[in-house]
């Protein structure tokens, strides 16, 4: 079996050279505000077959990095987005929003995988999935020395409202956006999934107020959830959450227990309705980072309020996502829908099996 380094590695190499092919003269100019691209100049908006403006890599595949869906805070507010070839694949293209694990202490994790995150990237995905006509956004959200819960997912939501009003111009779905992420990531991608309609966790001060944040899918890898319930989870050799220095505590900007009330309005279980788009969730049962129990307890919600998830176990899977790319011999699949939950072992939990749910769920 590859190693987590291998993964590592050969995740990086990939979205390297994606970004190399994209980018043949070097780095492109520095964003501006409102969010300028690699183009060095206007150009009409594109039809749903043609690529907008930006960088074109051999094939026609493009990218567009480092647009600003924010007002700057160092690079805390940028965005990678990978669009497909149009002569392969016409638009408008799905989006698929990752958000890379950093356990929120990075505020520019979007550019390549770490230990926090596992091997999954945005360039990597956009390298799998754009052929299949899905375009693919690295998305960068505040760290929590920078700011504290709900900035993050007011960050989250900036993104897609950003990419929404700009959807006609890119060639992109905004009937299809879709969030996905890994550790600290997936947590923000489920934020972003099940949050609706709650005025002070949208953080609409920070632009396109006037565009939805409405997500039709949410795929999360070994996310958190409940920040309280960790400590009373962890596998052997987990380690604690309940401290004042733990991820958990830094988001909240206190120690998780010390305020249970405050602490649940950052627990993405809570905010579970039926009409909740679909969930994809997949986590190690030897995850000493973020308990397996942690999806479990998502997953639980979404049985009671009659929403639509798969879950899959990977046994003896720690903090990692290598399972994508190799598949898991021994899981456990459950599948919940309208209140009706059936266990299974397939599908197996790959690249392949998460674009199945996209597209299902997409439409």
């Amino acid at each position: 079996m590859t190693t987590r380094r291998g993964l590592l590695a050969a995740s990086a190499a990939a979205g390297s050279a994606l970004l190399a092919a994209c980018d043949p003269g070097g780095a492109g100019p520095s964003p501006s505000p409102t969010g300028s691209t690699t183009a060095p100049s206007p150009e009409p908006a594109p039809t749903s077959s043609a690529a907008p403006p930006g960088t074109s890599a051999a094939g026609g595949a493009r990218v567009l990095t480092d647009l600003a869906y924010a007002d700057a805070v160092e690079r805390a507010h940028l965005l990678d987005l990978y669009l497909p070839d149009p002569a392969t694949a016409p638009g408008p293209w799905p989006v698929v929003l990752f958000f890379p694990g950093s356990a929120w202490r990075s505020g520019d994790a979007k550019g390549g995988p770490t230990e926090l995150s596992g091997g999954t990237t945005a360039a990597l995905l956009a390298q799998r999935w754009g052929p299949q006509g899905f375009a693919v956004a690295g998305v960068n959200v505040r760290s929590s020395a920078q700011a504290v819960f709900p900035a993050q997912l007011h960050d989250a939501k900036a993104a897609l409202r950003y990419l929404r009003s700009r959807a006609a111009e890119l060639g992109l779905d905004a009937s299809r956006f879709a969030t996905a992420g890994t550790s600290s990531g997936g947590w923000c991608a489920t934020m972003a999934g099940l949050v609706s309609g709650v005025a002070d966790l949208e953080g609409g001060d920070l632009g396109h107020a006037d565009q939805s944040s409405a997500v039709q899918a949410v795929v999360d890898l070994f996310g958190p959830t409940d920040f309280t319930a960790m400590d009373s989870q962890l596998v052997p050799g987990g380690q604690s959450h309940d401290g004042a220095g733990s991820p958990e505590s830094a988001l909240m900007g206190f120690p998780v227990q010390s305020d249970p009330e405050a602490t649940h309005r950052a627990d993405p279980t809570r905010y579970v309705a039926a009409g909740s788009p679909p969930l994809w969730i997949a986590h190690g049962t030897a995850d000493g980072s973020v308990p397996p129990g942690q999806s479990e307890l998502l997953f639980a919600a979404c049985e009671r309020a009659g929403a639509t998830a798969t879950l899959t176990l990977v046994a003896g899977a720690g903090h990692t996502d290598s399972y994508l790319a190799e598949g898991a011999p021994d899981r456990e699949v459950r599948t919940t829908r309208a209140g009706r939950t059936s266990t299974s072992r397939d599908p197996d939990p790959t690249y392949d099996a998460v674009l199945a749910f996209l597209r299902e769920a997409l439409g």
